[in-house]
């Protein structure tokens, strides 16, 4: 009776955790900083698009933008938006 007990109970908590490991390693899981860093690299790209803006500053933004993208796809060590943001600031 254990047994049966134990087999009920572990079989779904092992399918909720691979479900959950397995939507983390996955992808990006958005957090308070997602909408932040979403306005900021849109920011970012609207410098490279104008005008009036100096080459440098677009060859900057442009830089940030790659880091970002990079930063994010990572796949060895899933960086949260709130850490991507951070490390495009600092």
């Amino acid at each position: 009776m254990s047994k049966r007990i134990v087999r009920s109970v572990s079989k779904p908590m092992v399918a909720a955790a691979v479900v959950l490991l397995g939507s983390y390693a996955h992808g990006q899981t958005p957090d308070e900083c997602t909408d932040k860093l979403n306005r900021y690299l849109e920011t970012l790209e609207k410098n490279v698009a104008s005008d009036y803006i100096s080459p440098r500053q677009k060859e900057a933004s442009q830089k940030l933008i790659d880091k970002a993208a990079r930063l994010r796809a990572d796949e060895e060590f899933i960086y949260t938006d709130c850490a991507v943001f951070d490390k495009l600031l600092f």
